[in-house]
């Protein structure tokens, strides 16, 4: 009978009306027809999934070693090799020069970066054998810290939460067996000084700092160290296909290159290689805000720069 009436209704919006009423109590829901009046149940807006940052690849015009990413100012300090300077890279204005540093007749070859809590920047000067020593740079004023062994073959820094700072260094090479140590940095105004807490590495060249303990690789023995603070014994934590500078991981990994691949280690020991393929892995920094790691690129073909590598990366 319900069926006789919809069919004799006439056309229109009672029409609509009653064949949308059918479908509630045939089906319990339908949605109101064009022109009844009923409102549309609105829909649930779907949450955004997260962007994920886009990898990025920037040719820098030298050669590079180590990176420092400062999080407070979300910038990204870097050294060029060939022109001898400190520069600085961010989402916002780019690469570019921030500091020129003094040139060394014996060649320059920047090392380890360090931002300190008063804003100087600390940088170390590898110095092949004889010039050895540590930069400090405060706005564009550049020091050259007296009191260093200008033989010690300084690479890697590191500086923990507390405000400790740390050099990896190693003298001999060039035929001679390299001999390497960690040493604490202690910077009063232009004069610095270095108190060995533990030696017997080899060649020493990247160092990270917590106040627990400071991590370093030696690059002979392809390996990670453990120094424990306090009392500073040394326990070897892995053995990587290479080894170079060191990042720590806001979870405690530890990030090493050298070579083609990325090794992450963990606190346990445990070495994986990152996904991804490089030419010449050296200095990493990590932005946690972001995720993205930050590698610099080091190119085997002579003549041609380095990159900076950008890569999206989880902890």
């Amino acid at each position: 009978m319900l069926r006789g009436c919809i069919n004799q209704a006439p056309e229109g919006v009672q029409g609509r009306r009653m064949r949308w009423l059918l479908a509630i109590a045939v089906c319990g829901c339908a949605t109101p027809p064009a022109g009844t009046g009923g409102a549309a149940r609105p829909e649930t807006p779907r949450a955004a999934a997260p962007a994920v940052p886009s990898d990025a690849t920037i040719a820098l015009p030298g050669g590079a070693n180590a990176l420092w990413w400062d999080a407070g100012s979300s910038t990204l300090y870097l050294s060029d090799s060939n022109a001898s300077a400190l520069m600085t890279w961010s989402d916002a204005g780019g690469l570019h020069v921030e500091t020129a540093l003094p040139a060394a007749p014996a060649g320059v070859s920047l090392g380890g970066i360090v931002r300190r809590g008063d804003g100087t920047t600390v940088i170390a000067s590898f110095g092949f054998g004889t010039q050895g020593g540590l930069l400090a740079v405060a706005g564009n004023e550049v020091t050259a810290l007296t009191g260093l062994d200008p033989a010690r073959r300084r690479v890697g820094l590191a500086q923990d939460a507390a405000g400790t700072m740390y050099s990896a260094y190693f003298v001999g090479g060039r035929g001679k067996p390299p001999a390497g140590g960690v040493a604490v940095v202690t910077i009063a105004g232009a004069a610095a000084t270095e108190t060995e807490i533990a030696s017997g590495f080899h060649k020493a060249v990247g160092v990270v700092a917590t106040p627990a303990a400071v991590f370093v690789s030696d690059q002979t023995d392809r390996a990670i160290f453990r120094i424990a603070v306090p009392g500073y014994a040394v326990t070897r934590l892995a053995v990587a296909p290479a080894v170079d500078l060191l990042a720590m991981l806001p979870g405690g990994d530890l990030l090493t290159g050298g070579g083609p691949t990325i090794s992450r280690i963990t606190p346990g020991g445990e070495v994986t290689a990152l996904p991804g393929k490089f030419e010449q892995v050296r200095g990493l920094a990590y932005d946690a805000a972001k995720q993205r790691l930050f590698v610099v690129d080091h190119s085997v073909t002579v003549g041609v720069p380095d990159q900076l590598r950008i890569v999206h990366l989880a902890e």
